[in-house]
């Protein structure tokens, strides 16, 4: 490896809040300064900006919820991070498909699934504890998220083979893993 490579990827360690090369005395230096803060907000700023605009639903659900900065700054720490919006919006989309939170969990799997339609042959089954069409709009509008439905869940198909792209059908009486 180089001395630029290393002096490179010390400095993206810095700008990710990671410990650099112990055996680099320039990023030793340079890790608690001023000059560093500003360079990592800055990266973490242009990542706030990049996945509010390609992924609108999850990043404007996150927001309303209080969780928009944190959510995206642990995830360009904890992981690799392409340069290209498209790659860096699937990658964030599809850690959160996993969410604990089962409504992120489903807005970011529909905003994936979306943009997945042109490049995939692949169908989506997204399930929802509220009626999705509700939430997409609510988000759109900044009105009030419906809270779930108990008595119910939505099963959403979403694929370049369903009809109009998306389709959803609610199921009365819903017990996971039952289909």
């Amino acid at each position: 490896m180089t001395s630029l490579e290393k002096h490179q990827r010390g400095l993206l360690a810095l700008i990710k809040h990671r410990a650099p090369d112990a055996d680099d005395a320039w990023l030793r230096q340079i890790s608690g300064s001023k000059q560093m803060e500003m360079l990592a907000e800055i990266a973490l700023w242009w990542r706030l900006y990049q996945i509010k605009e390609q992924c609108r639903y999850t990043a404007r659900l996150l927001r309303r919820l209080r969780r928009y900065e944190q959510t995206v700054k642990a995830f360009f720490e904890a992981n690799t991070t392409s340069p290209y919006i498209e790659k860096l919006s699937r990658d964030f989309l599809t850690s959160l498909t996993v969410h604990p939170d089962a409504l992120i969990s489903a807005v970011a799997t529909f905003e994936l699934a979306c943009l997945q339609i042109p490049l995939s042959s692949q169908r989506w089954r997204i399930v929802w504890d509220r009626e999705p069409t509700c939430v997409l709009l609510a988000l759109d509008q900044e009105a009030a998220i419906p809270p779930p439905e108990t008595d119910c869940h939505y099963v959403m198909q979403v694929g370049a083979d369903v009809p109009g792209r998306a389709m959803c059908t609610r199921c009365a009486n819903f017990f996971p893993g039952s289909f």
